[in-house]
């Protein structure tokens, strides 16, 4: 197959994948918004009692976890498709390559959370006016996140050999990145000194470059200095993020053995 002919492999597979059963079934669409509009909510109320501003954290937040959720789609919808329908191996066989079908599920993935990302937006639009080109960057964060989480998320697809290992082990990992790094609230919240621990979850790295593209985040809240800084938020999510696609390249089993 041509690249043009891989480029196409792609399109259908999202099609089939995202766009034909959003189509079918648009409460979907409700679903993926749910979770991380509970949290906002919750945020709300409890900054209006605390007489703190937590709205705009919140928003992130909920942007950040709808991209971090593609992940947790992307392995559910992998692995059922590998091990109940036997689809992945139909691709095996066919022309089509592993990097074509991996980047036509994590863009069906991506089609499913396009409204939430929207409306999410619209909210950050009308609670914290930012500029276009802090928009183009926080679109790409969530570019690059929804890259981390779709490659992690197909990577552990491939080490299942039963569906009911599934939802637990989904739910604990993309949970883990997505609930407990500051993502939802401001890093300040967690005790001085013990701030850096919440960077060994990549997904920290994220949160706290969108809060400085926002104009959330001010310096001296981390120890050691180095970590305050949107460089090396940069840095951890471009080589999380690489680190995960390269390990789905090498280490997830595209082939039954």
């Amino acid at each position: 197959m041509t690249l043009a002919d891989q480029g196409r492999a792609v399109l259908r597979i999202c099609y089939f994948n995202g766009l034909l059963p959003l189509w079918r079934s648009p409460i979907l669409v409700i679903a993926v918004f749910l979770t991380p509009f509970s949290f906002l909510f919750f945020l709300f109320v409890i900054g209006r009692s605390a007489q703190a501003d937590l709205l705009p954290f919140g928003v992130i937040g909920g942007i950040l976890f709808t991209a971090l959720f593609t992940g947790n789609g992307m392995l559910n919808d992998c692995a059922y498709l590998r091990l109940e329908r036997q689809l992945q191996q139909v691709f095996v066989a066919s022309p089509v390559t592993s990097m074509a079908y991996v980047l036509g599920m994590a863009m069906s993935e991506l089609a499913f959370t396009l409204p939430a990302l929207a409306l999410f937006f619209a909210i950050l639009f009308l609670i914290l006016p930012i500029s276009a080109a802090t928009f183009a960057i926080l679109l790409g964060i969530v570019l690059l996140t929804w890259l981390l989480a779709t490659t992690l998320g197909f990577l552990i697809s491939t080490l299942f050999r039963q569906l009911r290992e599934i939802w637990p082990i989904g739910t604990v990992v993309f949970s883990s990145l997505a609930i407990l790094p500051p993502l939802f609230y401001p890093i300040r919240a967690l005790p001085d000194g013990y701030r850096w621990v919440a960077f060994l979850s990549p997904s920290t790295f994220a949160g706290q470059l969108a809060d400085w593209a926002a104009g959330l985040s001010t310096p001296g809240l981390v120890t050691p200095d180095w970590l305050a800084s949107p460089l090396v938020d940069l840095a951890g999510l471009v080589g999380a993020t690489v680190l995960f696609a390269l390990a789905a390249a090498f280490l997830a089993r595209w082939r039954e053995r």
